[in-house]
This record gives C-alpha cells, structure tokens and sequence, in this order.
C-alpha cells in the first residue's frame, strides 16, 4: 500500500526567529513521533541512520488560493516566515506495506490536536487523503501501478512530465546534482521500489533510462533550504522527459517509476522536506 496525505495545520504560536526556515528537519522529526505513538518499534527502526527509508515529509506550505497546486517555490517564499493565524499544509508519504498501513489505521486517525514543529506550534485539522479532494494525496499499491502500466495492449506514451514542488537535488561522488539527469533521478525510484514492492525490477534498467530517456523541455529555477546550521540547493518547477525507445516493456517501467515519484519522492533527503514530486497526468 502507498498513501500521501496533507495534514492541515494552523500557527498557533510563532516565535520568531526560529520558526523562520526551512521545517524539513523538524518535519521528519515529528513524523517519527507520529509513527511512535502507535508503534515504537517501528519508529525506531525508521530513525536508524543506514538503509532506505519508506517515506516522505515536506516542509509548511502556506494554503494556496487554489488546491490545483500543493506548491511552488515562488508561491512559498512570497512568506518566509510562519505566521499566528495562517493556514498550513504539510504532507507526507508511505510506501512500504506496514509504515502505509498504520498511518490509514493509526496514525493518521488519531493525530494530536496540537503540534509543535521547531519553537512554533500548530493546531492540527482533519488529514486528507482522498485525491478528489487535493491532488497531492492518494492511495494506491504496487499491484495497482503494475495493472495500470504492464497490463496488455496499453498505449503508453513517449513522453511525461515531472512537477517537482520543494527543492530536489540528487547525490553523485558526495556532491548534489542540481539537474534532473534522467539516469540519476530514476536510480532513486528503482531503488526505493525494489526495497518495498514487487516484481522487482533489473539494475540495469538504469544504463536503459540513460541511453533512451532525455529531457525535453523544462520550466526550472534553483532554489535553497535552509535548515539552519546548514543549507542546501537544489531545482524546482517542471521538467518533461521524452522515451525514444521502441520497446514497450521498457516504456512501460519508467512511466510506472514516474508515477511512484509521487510517493516515494526524489533525489536527496526526501525524508526532511525536499525532492516532493508528482507526474502531471
């Protein structure tokens, strides 16, 4: 099972300067106290610093006029900083069988009426994870993303593009890598898909991706967070990709890989608000 929820959350008490930057950090942390009111154990494993992680955080984002768009970069530093009385969203992510399962029966069910991010504190509102009421939420499974893609006689399309709404940069040689480079981004979904759904999928799909996929246009601008003791950069805004091959299977596994992006999210510290993606349909 996969699910992205917003949980909506209003300042309640901010003070300044602390409340002033990038949440990503504290974000993770207060997933993790999610997690561990219902499962302590489980908690525990997911705080472990080795090993992929099957879940996502992104930072505060202020409501937008319009729910077509969970973010932008440009809509999010129109206000720095974090207000008494407004309105947030904050979203996250699973995709991994038991850590999905007890955010829909446990976690998410029972959230705390308030919450404290850093030295700012929020009333917390009804989650939502229906994607006709936002977006960016959902649920589905591996299974489901398998029919949806692999079944026979499916016309699948050349080309996709990929929204990418907090910044995302991907990690090569210790360094992060501030363009979307098909082959670097699409290792990260293979590797988190591998590591919590089935059929798995060969390694070498990779050398694949980075033969036959290329970029083909993109609207994208970089972008920092800051977490305080340190900062890091990378690329927001929209990217398309165009597949050249001529063979099916392959087309099939990458636009299957793209739409799991929306879950497991892209490149570097996915865990503590940056590299929030969704394939735009």
């Amino acid at each position: 099972m996969f699910v992205a929820a917003i949980i909506p959350l209003t300042a309640v008490n901010t003070p300044a300067p602390e409340a002033n930057h990038f949440f990503g950090r504290e974000a993770h942390a207060l997933f993790l106290d999610l997690v561990r009111r219902a499962d302590p154990a489980l908690a525990n494993a997911l705080h472990e610093p080795r090993g992929h992680k099957p879940f996502t955080v992104s930072d505060l984002t202020p409501v937008p006029s319009s729910v077509t768009a969970f973010r932008t970069g440009s809509d999010r530093r129109k206000e720095r900083g974090v207000r008494s009385g407004a309105r947030y969203e904050w979203r996250v992510t699973a995709f991994s069988p038991s850590l999905s399962q007890l955010l829909i029966e446990q976690a998410l069910p029972n959230l705390p009426r308030e919450v404290r991010l850093g030295a700012a504190h929020f009333g917390v509102g009804e989650p939502i994870c229906d994607k006709a009421r936002h977006p960016w939420t959902g649920q589905t499974d591996a299974a489901a993303l398998v029919e949806k893609w692999l079944e026979a006689g499916k016309k699948i399309e050349r080309r996709f593009v990929l929204d990418f709404a907090s910044p995302t940069a991907y990690r090569h040689i210790h360094r992060n890598v501030l363009v979307p480079n098909p082959a670097g981004i699409f290792s990260g979904y293979l590797a988190a898909w591998n590591a919590n759904c089935a059929p798995h999928f060969e390694d070498d799909l990779i050398a694949q991706v980075e033969a036959e996929v290329s970029i083909s246009r993109y609207s994208l601008r970089t972008e920092r967070a800051d977490f305080g003791e340190f900062v890091e950069t990378g690329w927001v805004g929209q990217c398309g990709f165009t597949i050249f091959s001529e063979e099916f299977a392959l087309r099939r596994v990458i636009q299957l890989l793209a739409d799991f992006s929306f879950y497991c999210g892209t490149g570097y510290k996915t865990t503590h608000g940056m590299g929030q993606t969704r394939k735009n349909e």
